[in-house]
């Protein structure tokens, strides 16, 4: 059964792929992201031991997986498109209460509404009162969770 390699063009990340027999497929889908990936040229399955190759010192082991460099690089770079995304909810919600507090109404993150467009809005007063009486139930019902939780012990 062969084993392809394959890349995505679009996060970078490499994988291996077992097809039952030789295929010529080209691409597939990437598993991270859902891109197309190529096929790529694999290495052969050599490794040159002469001790000419050893006069820099030993080479490092062969760990089995070529491939941990590139799933870092792919996750190094889906955590900074999250952290991104992340700080700019954060300037978006802070900008938001800047400008209520500006108006003389005070809220915090707690009363944001999010839209689909990226901004935000705040909650109104009938709003609040449901969120607050779902907190406050929510709150209930795991304060009494716990308390049977200790009489069980």
């Amino acid at each position: 059964m062969p084993v392809y390699e394959f890349q995505c063009n679009s996060c970078g990340l490499q994988f291996e792929k077992l097809f039952k027999r030789v295929t010529d497929v080209k691409t597939l889908e990437c598993p991270t992201c859902g891109s197309d990936a190529k096929k790529m040229v694999s290495a052969s399955n050599f490794s040159f031991t002469h001790p000419q190759s050893q006069l820099n010192g030993m080479a490092p082991p062969n760990t089995g997986t070529s491939d941990d460099w590139n799933f870092d690089k792919a996750i190094g770079r889906d955590a900074e498109k999250k952290w991104a995304d992340v700080e700019k909810r954060d300037s978006a919600k802070t900008a938001h209460i800047k400008q209520e507090r500006k108006d003389g109404r005070i809220i915090s993150r707690n009363h944001l509404i999010p839209k689909g467009d990226g901004s935000y809005r705040t909650m109104g007063e009938k709003e609040r009162v449901q969120v607050n009486q779902k907190r406050d139930t929510a709150f209930q019902v795991a304060k009494a969770a716990k308390k049977k939780m200790k009489k069980s012990e």
